[in-house]
C-alpha cells in the first residue's frame, strides 16, 4: 500500500508539470495501451501468417474483398459506436441494445449489395470471389455490430474490462484465423475463417456485456447523431478502403499486397496512442471552451511524443520486416514514408473535442474534404506513380485534415 500511495503522490506532483490528470491517464492509458499492443500483435501474427504460408496473389484478392465489405459496414452505422459512448458516459446505459438492433437491422443493406456483388462475379464464373462475397453478406451486419460492447465500457470509463473483453476477442479470433490460415490456402476459407472468427469472438463479448445491469434511460438523440456521424464519416469510410480497390483494378492483387504489408504495421503502431478512446468520455463531461488554452498545451506534447515515435519507427521498420514479413522487404520504403502520419496523430485529441461537443458542422468538413480529396488524388497519382501514388494521396489527405482540425479548433 505503501508504494501504491507513493506512485499516486509522484503522479499528482506531476500534474503541475504536465497540466493532465496523470491517475486518470495512466490507470486508463495503461490498459488501453497494454490492450493495445496486445491486439497489434494479434494482428501482426495474422500478418506473419499470411507472409509465410500464403501467396501475395490470395493475399491481395483477401486484401480486395475486405475492402469492399468494409464499405459495405457503412450500413451497419459505425457512427452510432461513437455517440454511443458520448451517452454512456452520461449514465444511459440502456442505449447499449437498442443501438446493436438498429445497428444490424441497417446492416442487412449491406449484405444485400454483397449479394449483388456475389452473383456478378458467379456470373462472370469467378467462384473464388463469387463465394467470398456470399460469405461476406452473411456476416456482414453482425461482425461489426456486436463491436458496441466496446462504446459500452469506454464510455462508463472502465477501460480494465474493455481491455480485457478486447484482449481476448483479438486473440481468439487471431487464433482461429490463423489456424485456417496455416491449414489451407484457399481463398474461400481464409475468407469464412476471417468472417467467422471475428464475428464469434465479437458475440461472445457482447453477450457478457448486456448480461450486466443496463441502468439509465433512452436517449433517441444517440441514434439520429450516431447516423449523422455515420453520413459525416462515409466519405472517409470510403477513402480508407478504395486505395485497395484502385490498386487492384490498375495493378493487379500484387500489388495490393505490397501496399497492405506497408500500411497495416503504421496503423497498428499509430493505435498504439489511444488518444480519442482516453479523452472523449472526459471531454463529453465538459465545456472545451473553458478548457481550450490547456487542451493545445496537451496537443503540443503530444506532438513531440509523436514525433519521437515516428523515428523509432522508421529505424526499427527494416528489421522488423526481416524477422516477420521477409517476403515484402519491398513493402518497407512505402513503410517508412507512411510512418509521417504517426505524427499526426495528436490531431485526433483537437478532433474528439468536437464530438464530445457535437459540433456537426465541423465534423462533417473533416470527415469529407479530406477523404474526397485522398480519392481524387488517388485516381490521378495511381495510374501515374502505381503504389507510390497510394503512399502520396494518403500524406496528402492527413495533412489537410490535421490543418482543418487546428483551424476549426482555433475557432471555439
Amino acid at each position: 500500500m505503501e508504494i501504491k500511495q507513493k506512485i499516486y503522490d509522484f503522479l499528482r506532483w506531476s500534474e503541475r508539470y504536465t497540466g493532465t490528470d496523470m491517475v486518470y491517464l495512466v490507470k486508463g492509458g495503461s490498459w488501453l495501451v497494454s490492450g493495445n499492443i496486445i491486439s497489434a500483435l494479434a494482428g501482426l501474427g495474422i500478418m506473419a501468417a499470411f507472409g509465410h504460408f500464403v501467396s501475395k496473389e490470395v493475399f491481395g484478392a483477401y486484401q480486395y474483398i475486405l475492402s469492399i465489405a468494409g464499405i459495405l459496414a457503412i450500413f451497419s452505422l459505425p457512427g452510432i459506436d461513437a455517440a454511443l459512448i458520448r451517452t454512456i458516459a452520461k449514465g444511459n446505459e440502456k442505449m447499449l441494445i437498442p443501438c446493436f438492433k438498429e445497428k444490424v437491422r441497417w446492416g442487412t443493406m449491406g449484405s444485400l449489395i454483397s449479394l449483388f456483388i456475389a452473383f456478378w462475379y458467379l456470373f462472370q464464373q469467378n467462384f473464388e470471389l463469387g463465394f467470398s462475397f456470399l460469405i461476406v453478406a452473411l456476416f456482414l451486419p453482425f461482425i461489426n455490430s456486436f463491436l458496441v460492447y466496446l462504446s459500452f465500457w469506454q464510455g462508463k470509463k472502465r477501460f480494465d474490462i474493455q481491455n480485457r473483453y478486447y484482449v481476448f476477442y483479438n486473440l481468439l479470433a487471431a487464433f482461429l484465423l490463423i489456424l485456417v490460415i496455416i491449414l489451407t490456402k484457399n481463398l474461400i476459407l481464409i475468407v469464412f475463417g476471417y468472417f467467422l472468427a471475428f464475428t464469434l469472438a465479437g458475440a461472445i463479448f457482447y453477450k457478457l456485456t448486456i448480461k450486466k445491469f443496463l441502468d439509465g434511460e433512452e436517449e433517441k438523440e444517440t441514434i439520429s447523431f450516431g447516423k449523422h456521424l455515420t453520413l459525416m464519416g462515409t466519405a472517409a469510410t470510403f477513402s480508407a478502403y478504395i486505395d485497395k480497390i484502385i490498386l487492384w483494378k490498375f495493378l493487379g492483387p500484387v500489388s495490393v499486397a505490397i501496399y497492405a504489408f506497408a500500411e497495416r504495421p503504421v496503423l497498428k503502431f499509430q493505435e498504439l496512442i489511444p488518444i480519442s478512446a482516453l479523452v472523449l468520455p472526459k471531454l463529453s463531461q465538459r465545456k472545451i471552451k473553458e478548457i481550450k488554452k490547456e487542451l493545445f498545451k496537451k496537443f503540443l506534447k503530444l506532438f513531440l511524443v509523436a514525433a519521437l515515435a515516428t523515428i523509432i519507427y522508421i529505424l526499427l521498420c527494416p528489421y522488423l520486416y526481416k524477422i516477420f514479413f521477409p517476403a515484402y522487404l519491398n513493402s518497407i520504403p512505402y513503410s517508412q514514408f507512411l510512418a509521417i502520419i504517426i505524427i499526426l496523430s495528436p490531431f485526433a485529441l483537437l478532433a474528439t473535442s468536437f464530438l464530445a461537443e457535437m459540433k456537426k458542422k465541423e465534423l462533417y468538413t473533416l470527415n469529407i474534404i479530406p477523404p474526397v480529396l485522398k480519392i481524387i488524388l488517388l485516381l490521378v497519382l495511381v495510374p501515374l506513380f502505381g503504389i507510390w501514388g497510394v503512399v502520396y494521396s494518403f500524406l496528402g489527405s492527413q495533412i489537410i485534415n490535421g490543418a482543418l482540425t487546428l483551424y476549426f479548433f482555433k475557432k471555439i
